[in-house]
């Protein structure tokens, strides 16, 4: 190609990209659509450098364009975005986004989550011994006697000594980050850790539900369960959801070689699984602070959870939507 037809060709990309680095270089933030396509944008200057460099274009061109490449390379790799920026970023944008644009592995994290729970809650909720013989013998009342006690401290207005409450949560935050991490190995092994973690978690959760509705200590159990259930159950589908999606691009790569597909259809799984140890974090935190408290009445605990349930599902499937119409010009 001639080089007033490569000049003509790309000459508003690179104005534009000229644009974004000056708004940059002052430290002013990109629109975000430009600032999630500024490293495609910055691949892309590179390759017209060599293309010049290899055609032999004018010497003014090819330094135009190696000041493009050296202007962005420092706006890449020696700015520091704060590690705190990148979180908000994180949980205002990408992982919402992410959610809503990976439907069909959420629809199914959801199925084979809650499918086995209710069911196994009915099966549980006709016939408690079916508790004991899904999840152990004596299942049943070991978790009668561990809320029956939490009734007896609700009943005297008394709460457990905080010191077992910072040793639950670290117990829960290990517990919790298992289920995430099993889910991510086991979508590497063609997505079906990540079903049996969705399944067994469900049927075994659902089972517990079951043999609590008619326990007496029942209505203790689903105020320590009701809060913090809002992320521990969605952060549980979320990391199932991200194993899916491993999993089916293992099956499925389409024109690409498995390893292509996955570096490029990771980043959502990834973002589906570090939203998943983020929700199981909180609900670690919520279950060992919040959860064990029995000297607040079951009304308000009651509303507290019903609370977070919708706050879980109005951030991830409507808050960042709602946002960018907010945000959409007249």
């Amino acid at each position: 190609m001639r080089q007033h037809l490569f000049e003509s060709a790309h000459q508003d990309f690179w104005q534009r990209f000229d644009a974004m680095l000056t708004l940059l270089e002052r430290k002013k933030n990109l629109p975000q659509n430009a600032n999630q396509q500024f490293g495609q944008h910055y691949r892309t200057i590179c390759h017209h450098l060599a293309l010049a460099n290899s055609r032999n274009y004018s010497a003014g061109l090819c330094q135009k364009l190696q000041k493009l490449v050296d202007r962005a390379h420092k706006q890449l790799y020696q700015s520091k975005v704060s590690f705190w920026n990148q979180f908000l970023e994180f949980i205002q944008t990408t992982l919402p986004q992410t959610v809503r644009q990976q439907k069909t592995v959420m629809l199914w994290g959801h199925l084979l989550f809650y499918v086995p729970f209710l069911l196994c809650y009915l099966l549980t909720l006709g016939n408690p011994d079916f508790f004991d013989q899904l999840a152990g013998p004596n299942a049943g009342a070991q978790i009668g006697d561990a809320y029956s006690e939490m009734a007896a401290l609700q009943a005297a207005q008394k709460s457990r000594p905080w010191g077992q409450n910072w040793m639950m949560f670290g117990f829960y935050i290990m517990n919790n980050i298992s289920i995430g991490f099993q889910s991510f190995v086991g979508g590497l092994v063609l997505g079906l850790g990540a079903i049996y973690v969705a399944v067994f978690n469900g049927a075994v959760i659902g089972a517990a539900f079951g043999y609590m509705s008619s326990h007496p200590a029942g209505p203790v159990f689903f105020s320590f369960v009701g809060a913090h259930g809002s992320f521990e159950l969605t952060g549980i589908v979320l990391s199932v959801a991200g194993g899916l999606k491993i999993g089916y691009t293992l099956i499925h790569p389409g024109n690409y070689s498995r390893r292509d597909a996955l570096s490029i259809e990771g980043k959502p799984a990834a973002t589906l699984i570090c939203g998943a140890f983020l929700f199981l974090f909180i609900a670690a935190l919520i279950e060992g602070f919040w959860s064990p408290i029995t000297v607040l009445p079951l009304w308000l605990k009651y509303s507290v959870a019903l609370i977070l349930w919708l706050g879980v599902y109005a951030y991830l499937f409507w808050y960042q939507a709602a946002q960018s119409i907010q945000r959409r010009p007249e």
